[in-house]
């Protein structure tokens, strides 16, 4: 499995990108997942044009980062001549929340769409990686209805954990041609593929949030089955999937980007 993963040191002083580079445009998005509108920040290289096709590429901030974390990278590859869209997940930074309703309501399922007045909860900050993945794939949809973003080549590029992110979307998600994994946390190495065995604390969690809706428990139970490694021998072979050590790579993940999605 490991052989599939390319591993990039580059020994350069890191690279400060302060600012969106003078040749690159950046523009507030506004994109939908399961029905939560949801914030990113598209970059556009020089020369763009809605009649063009360049290739686009969604990146992932690490979870408990926001797009503002990762728009120095956007700006990097937007500089290289890609479309690049940072993300804020569902509940984090400018994304809107899970809504919840937080009384009674009664409704009538003859009836499609209802309007009502109730009072409803809204939950933020929530870690579970199988909505953001979601959310990944559905900011590689807004990008692929961007005038001028070559919809046949897309790439991601995801930090830390996002990084095992988008090893799981390039498993899952066809669409997706090219990706790179930044310091990534890869969970599952060692841990043998078989059926999620709730020890007592974890089957008590459960329990609580089938019967209370909540449980303060819910990222250690999403993180306890979450494991991206398991995915690493799905990702079909015409993927490229390069691995990174830390920000100093940027540029030569750049390249390698616009190389592989060429």
């Amino acid at each position: 499995m490991i052989r599939r993963l390319v591993l990039l040191f580059v020994l350069a002083p890191a690279l400060a990108f302060a600012q969106t580079p003078a040749s690159a445009a950046a523009k507030d998005v506004r994109f939908y997942s399961e029905g939560v509108q949801c914030y990113g920040k598209l970059f556009l290289p020089a020369g763009f044009s809605a009649t063009g096709k360049v290739a686009g590429i969604v990146l992932a901030p690490a979870p408990g980062e926001t797009a503002a974390s990762i728009e120095k990278y956007g700006a990097a590859l937007a500089a290289s001549g890609l479309a690049a869209l940072t993300i804020d997940y569902r509940g984090w930074g400018k994304s809107g929340g899970f809504l919840t309703l937080a009384e009674p309501v009664r409704w009538d399922d003859r009836l499609r769409f209802s309007q009502h007045t109730a009072k409803v909860r809204i939950t933020r900050k929530r870690l579970v990686p199988e909505h953001q993945i979601l959310d990944i794939r559905n900011a590689i949809s807004f990008l692929q209805g961007e005038p001028g973003v070559d919809r046949a080549r897309i790439g991601v590029w995801g930090a830390g954990l996002a990084g095992g992110h988008a090893l799981v979307v390039a498993a899952t998600d066809s669409r997706v041609k090219a990706v790179v994994a930044q310091a990534p946390v890869i969970p599952g190495k060692d841990v043998p593929r078989k059926a999620f065995a709730p020890n007592a604390e974890q089957q008590a969690a459960m329990v609580q949030q089938a019967r209370t809706g909540a449980t303060d428990m819910e990222a250690k139970l999403a993180m306890a089955q979450y494991y991206p490694f398991h995915y690493v021998d799905a990702i079909p072979k015409t993927v490229a999937v390069l691995q990174v050590t830390s920000a100093q790579d940027i540029a030569a993940a750049a390249d390698w980007f616009v190389k592989n999605l060429g």
